[in-house]
């Protein structure tokens, strides 16, 4: 059982498991995970595709209740509230930027990101001030008139992260953000949320299989076939990605991506 008594442990996950009904069979997509995401830390979940990273996201966000096992979020139990308590904790506590952002179409990039705190019950005129705070963090306070789909992919998304940001929230889930993005768009994501991560001290999880982007965490958990087969700290996350930096470079260019050819070496990635 693992101990939920330091207050630095965020989230906390104790053996959950994940099952799924398909036609007449049980899948296993969770097999028993137990970690800690402490305040301030960049976490990164990591693995290859349908390894079960983002089911796991989903359990921890109150999104997929787990089959067995216990999460904690700022020390609560997270299924142990009723499901109109997780939806409200989840509503004034995580924001959340999706791999591909779903707008309000017939609402412009302001009202757009007005929206989580007009749900969280704030007048128009504080939502609007809220809302300009986060797009000027994310540096699209002039393009608040636009509709967001008249956006490059790369601005959309960080409109996506100026409406998680506009609630403050205590974390800050990030679920293969750079899945859609060229690679300049994608750095300028990260480099935005590990800003955010630095200098204003946020709890950042990530989900992604793009190696490129391990660099940034502080912590990583490695997940294949929904089990936690590594936890890498920050030191380790950095030789790491150096390591598939410099293999990138020695295969002649092709993109590190996914992990499949790490996870078929059956070797964990750090000594």
């Amino acid at each position: 059982m693992m101990t939920i008594a330091d207050k630095n442990n965020l989230v906390v996950a104790d053996g959950i498991r994940k099952s799924f009904l398909v036609g007449t069979q049980t899948v296993e997509v969770i097999k028993g995970i137990s970690l800690k995401i402490a305040k301030g830390d960049f976490a990164v979940i990591f693995g290859p595709s349908g390894c079960g990273k983002s089911t796991l996201l989903h359990t921890l966000l109150g999104l997929e209740q787990p089959s067995d096992g216990k999460v904690y979020v700022d020390g609560k139990d997270y299924y142990g509230m009723g499901d109109d308590e997780i939806v409200r904790f989840r509503k004034n506590n995580i924001g959340i930027v999706f791999q591909q952002p779903i707008w309000i179409k017939s609402l412009n990039v302001l009202e757009n990101v007005c929206v989580p705190n007009r749900l969280r019950g704030l007048s128009l005129e504080e939502a609007e001030e809220k809302a300009m705070v986060a797009l000027k963090k994310v540096k699209l306070e002039d393009w608040h008139g636009y509709h967001p789909n008249s956006l490059s992919s790369g601005q959309q998304q960080r409109v996506s992260l100026a409406r998680a940001l506009t609630i403050d929230p205590l974390i800050l889930v990030a679920d293969e953000p750079t899945g859609n993005l060229d690679t300049v768009s994608g750095d300028e994501l990260m480099e935005l949320l590990r800003s955010l991560n630095q200098d204003e001290g946020r709890t950042v999880i990530m989900v992604t299989h793009d190696l490129e982007y391990l660099r940034y965490a502080t912590k990583l958990f490695h997940i294949i076939d929904g089990l936690l087969a590594e936890e890498i700290d920050e030191k380790g996350a950095r030789k790491l990605a150096m390591t598939l930096r410099n293999k990138k470079g020695s295969r002649g260019g092709e993109t590190v991506q996914d992990g499949d050819y790490l996870k078929k070496s059956g070797k964990k990635y750090v000594d």
